[in-house]
């Protein structure tokens, strides 16, 4: 107790700056302040100093290794053929997106409104919120970022075909793990052309995620609230009717269990049931927003092109008025009809095939900030 007393107090000299105190320690108490430098928690520091001193049982590690090797390498093939795709995918859909004219552009908002906005609720919030902190200097930082992984990508595709000896056999193919994974660190540190300023972009986009984050909460904080509320007027009666059979399941020694069990539960249940009339009340909203967009899109897009005079006089009045016309009211909420149906239908979750494949990391990141919103 007394040298596990006398090494921390030598660590507390030497982290306030007085290390020639340490000069009279002996070489265990300097051993041990390395040590316990490692790390806060004692147990962790120890661990992560006896790994680096390689008195682990390397050669279980290898055969491990050796077995996983061909799962890892298939599994991170299959990984990265998904990246490229959802990566060609959605530059194309922005690229088509960023060419639209603006009543055309209208018109593609109002259906994804109409169609998505119950779905992806937080994440129409987020991207207004993004948007408003500055969202064109942040796409820069974004597109520097993406340069620079492409780079460090482009280096490691090269890097697997890289026969140095002309053996016959890759390089990477040769490497023990240890050793391959150097190499790689060290290929993507080279390949980023400028550190300072990727670090910088980072920041930036990191800065800004968490001011969303922070938005997001607020805005969406009266949904948890009230779940909150609803959970302590109803815990009694809730309690009343599942605390004896609970307490009969577990135990007189796990009693103490049956309250947070059901407390917990209920949070959770009526935390869901608020968030999906929350998005019922979105899908409601957005339909009729992204409806009115639409139709008001649309008979620009039709008077532009001269169309409004060739349809027949029962649908629209010669001379052609947009602002005596119902033909914009017609085709937006017809198709805020469309599209919350659509949304209910789903549940305001699934989305039929082959949707599901295509926005599945967009409905990853709506979850993602839904539990961020209600569990942070």
């Amino acid at each position: 107790v007394l040298d596990f007393v006398c090494s921390a107090v030598l660590l507390t000299m030497a982290a306030m700056g007085r290390e020639p105190l340490l000069a009279g320690a002996s070489a265990s108490q300097k051993r041990d302040v390395q040590i316990l430098g490692l790390a806060r928690d004692p147990k962790v520091a120890r661990f992560i100093d006896m790994v680096s001193q390689n008195r682990v049982d390397t050669e279980k590690l290898q055969q491990a290794w050796a077995i996983l090797k061909p799962f890892a390498g298939v599994a991170f093939s299959v990984l990265q053929c998904m990246g490229k795709a959802y990566y060609s995918i959605y530059s194309a859909a922005y690229e088509v997106y960023s060419k639209l004219p603006a009543n055309e552009l209208e018109a593609v908002i109002g259906i994804i409104l109409c169609f998505f906005g119950g779905m992806y609720v937080t994440l129409i919030a987020a991207v207004e919120a993004f948007r408003t902190m500055g969202g064109e200097s942040l796409y820069d930082e974004l597109a520097y970022v993406m340069s620079e992984v492409q780079n460090v990508q482009e280096a490691h595709e090269q890097d697997q075909t890289t026969d140095a000896n002309n053996d016959g056999v890759a390089d990477v193919d040769q490497m023990e793990a240890q050793e391959l994974v150097k190499h790689k660190v060290n290929l993507a540190m080279l390949s980023v052309q400028d550190p300072k300023k990727l670090q910088n972009a980072v920041g930036c986009l990191w800065a800004a995620c968490l001011a969303v984050l922070a938005t997001l909460k607020l805005e969406f904080a009266q949904t948890t609230a009230y779940a909150l509320a609803i959970s302590d007027m109803v815990k009694y009666p809730v309690t009343r009717c599942t605390a004896p059979v609970l307490a009969y399941a577990l135990g007189p020694k796990l009693v103490k269990w049956v309250d947070p069990i059901i407390d917990s539960v209920l949070k959770v249940a009526l935390i869901l049931a608020v968030w999906t009339l929350a998005k019922l009340r979105a899908a409601f909203y957005s339909g009729l927003r992204g409806g009115k967009l639409f139709g008001a899109a649309a008979v620009k897009i039709l008077e532009a092109r001269g169309l409004t005079e060739k349809l027949p006089d029962c649908v629209v009045k010669k001379p052609f008025n947009p602002d005596e016309s119902y033909l914009d009211e017609a085709i937006g909420y017809s198709l805020a009809a469309v599209g919350f149906y659509f949304q209910f239908s789903h549940f305001f979750v699934f989305l039929p095939f082959p949707l599901d494949w295509v926005l599945w990391p967009v409905t990853l990141a709506e979850e993602f900030l839904e539990l961020q919103v209600t569990w942070s």
